[in-house]
């Protein structure tokens, strides 16, 4: 079966998000104006050059200047301010402010990481993981993440179960990778849930169970405004094995937002979110419409030059299958996995309980994305 939900690991957060946003919450209780922060910070008071770097670097209350921005945070941060160090090492990871040098980046994420900033061992996690800045070392990586998500950093606990799912700079272990998926889903991590109804969904480190499966792709979607979490519900209701969990209405409907979000978000068509569409669209009887998404699926696979040649064969075969059964007006679905030996129940999964609950839109209606800064190279898939 096509995995469909396990796309190659890259950031799962945008790229200021963890290192900005416990800052901005500092704001509303620093207590000065902005002429008394500026004032504060030219004497040398470390948090306020902090703060001035925060508001110039992102135009919150004052105008944006990002190179004025970066150097205020470089002072703080020669100070031994600690969030400073992390969020001046995510400007030279990205250019923001000053010349992209991921070697820059790395040193000010290690000075982070020597004051157990959790941020900072997720983000320099990934310069190891990609060989950015620094030697590639998945070991390393795999080290850091474990450190991040041991401080019940989620971002770090998504990033090292991941690891243990492709037994990645460590032995492989789907069971152990599932608790710590849990954990990070638990804390709304969109990622981390989709990851986890994935292996609900395969049994792979724990019992094949659709209907938590299904319970976190719901939450995912409901939480979040990611493409990506709205696909994966569309297939799961589209393609389940299990008849009694389709409803190729709604999947079209998934589908199609997922379309636009993904245009909206990054300005692209992906053959796995067409590939849906054209999915859902004959799960809905609509197989017309879902011949002309399938072969758009197969066009933008040939576009499509980041993909190995096996796996370039693996889907163009797959999307070939699909394309006889929708022209002779029948709807494709997943066949069952069979679970793996190691699955254990995750016993303090309450989703199920719990419910699906969240304070987001409907899915359907896509939302209009957050400010984003550069795209990621890979294009796969921008976990957030």
């Amino acid at each position: 079966m096509m995995n469909r939900f396990t796309q190659a690991f890259c950031l799962l957060v945008a790229v200021f998000g963890g290192a900005f946003s416990t800052a901005f919450a500092q704001f509303d209780q620093f207590g000065v104006d902005d002429s008394g922060l500026r004032q504060m910070a030219q004497s040398g008071d470390a948090e306020a050059q902090f703060q001035l770097g925060l508001r110039l670097t992102l135009g919150e209350g004052l105008k944006k200047n990002a190179v004025e921005g970066a150097k205020w945070l470089e002072k703080a941060a020669n100070s031994g301010h600690v969030k400073a160090m992390n969020v001046l090492g995510s400007l030279y990871d990205q250019g923001e402010g000053v010349e992209e040098d991921p070697a820059k980046a790395a040193v000010w994420y290690q000075k982070a990481v020597d004051k157990e900033e959790k941020d900072a061992m997720f983000r320099l996690a990934l310069l190891y993981q990609n060989g950015r800045g620094v030697k590639k070392d998945p070991v390393k990586a795999t080290d850091l993440a474990k450190a991040g998500a041991s401080l019940g950093y989620a971002p770090a606990q998504t990033l090292y179960a991941s690891k243990l799912v492709q037994g990645d700079g460590v032995d492989k272990n789907a069971a152990k990778a599932a608790l710590w998926f849990l954990k990070a889903a638990k804390q709304d991590n969109p990622y981390a849930q989709r990851q986890l109804a994935y292996l609900y969904y395969t049994g792979n480190g724990v019992p094949l169970d659709y209907e938590r499966c299904q319970a976190w792709y719901q939450r995912a979607a409901r939480i979040s405004e990611d493409p990506w979490a709205m696909n994966d519900l569309a297939w799961f209701l589209a393609t389940c094995p299990d008849p009694k969990y389709h409803r190729g209405e709604e999947a079209a409907e998934l589908a199609k937002a997922a379309v636009m979000a993904l245009e909206v978000n990054a300005g692209e068509q992906r053959h796995e979110i067409i590939d849906t569409m054209a999915a859902a669209l004959a799960r809905n009887n609509q197989f017309a419409e879902a011949l002309v998404w399938q072969k758009r699926c197969v066009k933008l696979l040939e576009e499509d030059k980041d993909i190995a040649a096996e796996e370039r064969d693996k889907l163009s075969k797959e999307f070939a299958e699909r394309l006889t059964l929708y022209k002779a007006q029948k709807a494709y679905a997943d066949k069952p996995s069979k679970p793996s030996q190691d699955a254990e129940p995750l016993y303090n999964d309450t989703i199920l309980q719990d419910g699906n609950q969240g304070e987001k839109d409907d899915p359907r209606t896509p939302q209009t994305p957050p400010r984003s800064n550069k795209p990621s190279k890979n294009k796969k898939d921008n976990a957030a």
